[in-house]
């Protein structure tokens, strides 16, 4: 028997912070948005270098080589984007990696806890547009997304005709 309770948990959490996720919805979008349907593995904490030459972290870098693509994912919360001088600080982060090529999406709470399959079905078409090849995989929580949706579908125009089980 385990001497410590949940330890599983313990170190599942303890791996993914090893792997990079800093917070509460680091760790959200590793676990309920990227893994569970089958998004491509984001590298976290990323180095770069601003213009001014300070130094920062990207919190999620996707990316392939066949062909080259790359899409910066930032997860806001409250507690670092909440001022004037911070929503600015980002935006200009932003600016300077469109200026290299790269461009910055920005997640907060709400999509990352409140909407993770929708969220994902997003990402999914933005990575495939940007170059990715892979297909995302539906996790249990995205059946009930289909069918809330597909109620929300027949209600507003009285047919279920053409409707598929893929994510929103």
């Amino acid at each position: 028997m385990s001497r410590l309770a949940r330890r599983d948990l313990v170190v599942a959490v303890l791996a993914d912070v090893a792997d990079g996720t800093c917070s509460v919805l680091e760790h959200a979008y590793l676990t309920r948005v990227e893994r569970p349907h089958g998004l491509p593995r984001g590298l976290r904490q990323v180095p770069a270098v601003g213009p001014d030459g300070r130094r920062m972290l990207r919190d999620v870098v996707h990316g392939g080589r066949r062909p080259h693509w790359r899409q910066i994912v930032e997860l806001d919360g409250r507690v670092f984007h909440d001022s004037p001088a911070a929503r600015d600080r980002d935006l200009e982060r932003d600016l300077d990696a469109a200026l290299d090529g790269t461009d910055t999406l920005r997640l907060g709470y709400g999509q990352v806890l409140g909407r993770p399959c929708r969220t994902a079905a997003k990402l999914a078409r933005l990575f495939q547009v940007r170059g990715w090849d892979g297909s995302p995989t539906t996790c249990p929580d995205c059946v009930e997304v289909i069918a809330a949706d597909r109620v929300r579908w027949v209600d507003a125009i009285g047919s279920d005709a053409g409707l598929t089980a893929e994510p929103p």
